[in-house]
């Protein structure tokens, strides 16, 4: 029987600007996952570089990168149009109810640097 289980937080970052500086800040203490342009936007897919077991340590984590970033970074943060913290979990049959928690210093954090919360579920895989 598969297990509902935490994968990880994936942080996402949209912009119409220039954000080079900010995902070579945060490549510094974090894994890249995916940096993409084109002629309208720049994407970026970037996760903690340290074993998180929740959700609340990988954003506080991913936080703290992001509070430590260059002016420049910083400039290029508040430029994005989605700065989101994507929650990864991957479905299952057990447990019957399967929670994570998120502090209200996380989510006050959260508001504070300007971000959002999405959750996404991945099927089991057969």
């Amino acid at each position: 029987m598969s297990e509902i289980q935490f994968l990880n937080v994936d942080l996402e970052l949209e912009s119409k600007h220039d954000i080079s500086a900010l995902v070579e800040d945060l490549r510094r203490n974090a894994v890249v996952l995916h940096y993409d342009k084109d002629d309208y936007r720049e994407l970026a897919r970037i996760e903690s570089s340290t074993e998180v077991n929740s959700p609340n340590k990988a954003i506080n984590h991913l936080c703290e990168l992001i509070e430590s970033c260059s002016k420049a970074a910083l400039k290029q943060w508040l430029g994005c149009k989605k700065r989101t913290f994507d929650i990864g979990f991957v479905s299952g049959e057990a447990p019957k109810c399967y929670s994570q928690a998120i502090d209200v210093d996380t989510l006050l954090r959260i508001s504070a640097i300007g971000a959002g919360i999405e959750i996404t579920l991945y099927p089991v895989e057969k």
